[in-house]
């Protein structure tokens, strides 16, 4: 079962435990988070070996995303912002701050911040009140509901970084004390490649990603193009698109389609949804008897106009309408809007 909930609020734990200024110096230095990180072998013995590789990795390229304003030049701009209530919940304090009109529409949900007491643009900030934050959610007009974690043992064994915790959580828990705020990355997708990665062991295709095998895949599990869709999109696109959708189509488990921008991956991925979604809705169909059986047709001496217009959609195959309109809402019931 994905627990992506537990999953999310760990690698928070991990993130807002981190000093920004401690990574940021890192960084201007060309190091990185970890010290060492492990080569990635050709093939994996365990979903733990495969994690305990990738996790580092994901997490340094989570530092590289926090502090590229600090490699790249980037002007970042802090903006003041006020606590007015504050909340303790599953070891996590969440304050709300109000910032200036104008200022709030810079930040985003699920965007990594840092907080001071201090402008950050300062070098005393370093040594002042500070911690990262995750903004969960947009209150009012010029509100943001921000999550820290700031627990003693995050520094432990350091004691002027326990004491910076300790004075940053006290203060944070003051009604109308005053911070500076500075957006620093958005955590959306990362977040759910962490999320992924520790449910590899779900992932239907895991071996494949462990140890490169390809298993033997059944012909039933083989989507053909219908000759209306394949005349289209052979016209439509160059000899390594339509390679690359039949690749896609031939039951492998893991298919890589990369290329530069302007090559067609998003075109390719398209066509890939429209062939399947056309294979589901007539597979449903015959699955409910609203298509002719080949004995049927055997039986009935179905000519080769017949045949011809098959190929052409479910209209000339016998489906009404309304059995369309009844099939696509039973494959896709988000489309039911909950109902």
């Amino acid at each position: 079962m994905v627990d992506s909930v537990r999953s999310t609020e760990e690698f928070h734990k991990v993130l807002l435990s981190w000093d920004y200024f401690e990574l940021a110096e890192k960084a201007k230095k060309g190091h990185g988070a970890f010290g060492n990180l492990s080569k990635v072998p050709n093939k994996f013995s365990s979903v733990e070996e495969y994690k305990k590789i990738f996790e580092p990795l994901l997490l340094e390229e989570c530092c590289a995303q926090l502090t590229r304003g600090v490699e790249g030049g980037e002007h970042l701009i802090p903006h003041q912002a006020v606590v007015t209530t504050h909340e303790y919940k599953d070891e996590f304090l969440y304050v709300k701050v109000i910032l200036h009109q104008n200022a709030v529409s810079s930040f985003s949900d699920n965007d990594f911040i840092l907080i001071c007491k201090e402008n950050p643009e300062n070098e005393v900030a370093k040594s002042g009140l500070h911690a990262m934050g995750f903004v969960e959610s947009h209150e009012g007009a010029s509100g943001l509901r921000v999550k820290f974690f700031l627990t003693d043992d995050i520094q432990a064994g350091n004691a002027k970084g326990t004491d910076r915790i300790r004075r940053t959580r006290f203060e944070l828990s003051r009604k109308c004390s005053c911070w500076w705020v500075l957006r620093l990355a958005n955590a959306s997708t990362i977040t759910r490649e962490w999320v992924a990665l520790q449910h590899l062991h779900l992932v239907p295709f895991c071996q494949t990603l462990l140890d490169g095998s390809t298993p033997v895949v059944p012909p039933s599990h083989h989507f053909e193009i219908p000759w209306g869709m394949e005349r289209t999109m052979s016209a439509e696109c160059n000899a390594s698109q339509m390679q690359a959708l039949k690749a896609g189509l031939d039951g492998t488990p893991v298919v890589l389609i990369q290329g530069p921008p302007g090559t067609g991956k998003t075109r390719t991925i398209l066509n890939l949804l429209s062939v399947i979604m056309y294979s589901s809705q007539k597979g449903q169909a015959e699955a409910e008897g609203l298509l002719q059986s080949s004995k049927a047709d055997e039986e009935g001496g179905v000519g080769e106009e017949k045949k011809e217009s098959g190929k052409r959609g479910l209209a000339a195959l016998g489906i009404t309408p309304a059995d369309s309109d009844r099939l696509w809402m039973r494959q896709s019931p988000w489309m039911l809007m909950g109902t």
